[in-house]
C-alpha cells in the first residue's frame, strides 16, 4: 500500500474531567449562592415582582441550574450519536429541552428585572 494514500487518523481527544466538573459545579455553586442571598434578603415593602434585585438574583440562579442541564444534554448527545438505540438520544434531548426552558426562564427574569429598573429610572427623572 502506498503511503501517500494512507488515511491519517488520530484518536479523539477526550475533554478533561476537571473542566467538565468545573463547568457543571461552578454554575451550581453560583445558583446556590443566589438562592441563599434571596432567602436572606429582607422582605420588600411592595410587591416582590417589583424588586429588580430579586429578579436579577432569581435569573442568575435559574441560569446556574440551566447550565448543567444543557452541558449534560450536549455531552450525552455526543456520546450516543453513533448508538443505534434511541434511549440515550431521547434522554439527551429531554435534558437539552429542560435546559432550554430554564435558560428562557432565567433570561426572562433578568430582562424583566432590567425593565423594572429602567421604569424606575425613567419615573424618577424630571
Amino acid at each position: 500500500m502506498n503511503q501517500d494514500h494512507a488515511i491519517q487518523t488520530q484518536p479523539r481527544k477526550r475533554g478533561s474531567r476537571i473542566v467538565l466538573v468545573a463547568s457543571i459545579g461552578l454554575p451550581l455553586v453560583l445558583a446556590l449562592i443566589c438562592f441563599i442571598a434571596l432567602a436572606v434578603l429582607p422582605e420588600p415593602e411592595g410587591s416582590r415582582l417589583k424588586d429588580p434585585l430579586r429578579s436579577f438574583l432569581t435569573g442568575l440562579g435559574v441560569l446556574g441550574v440551566a447550565t448543567p442541564l444543557c452541558i449534560a444534554g450536549w455531552r450525552l448527545r455526543r456520546r450516543f450519536a453513533s448508538s443505534p438505540y434511541y434511549e440515550g438520544t431521547f434522554i439527551a434531548t429531554v435534558l437539552s429541552l429542560f435546559g432550554f426552558v430554564t435558560v428562557a426562564a432565567g433570561l426572562a427574569c433578568i430582562i424583566l428585572g432590567g425593565y423594572d429598573l429602567l421604569m424606575r429610572f425613567l419615573d424618577t427623572t424630571p
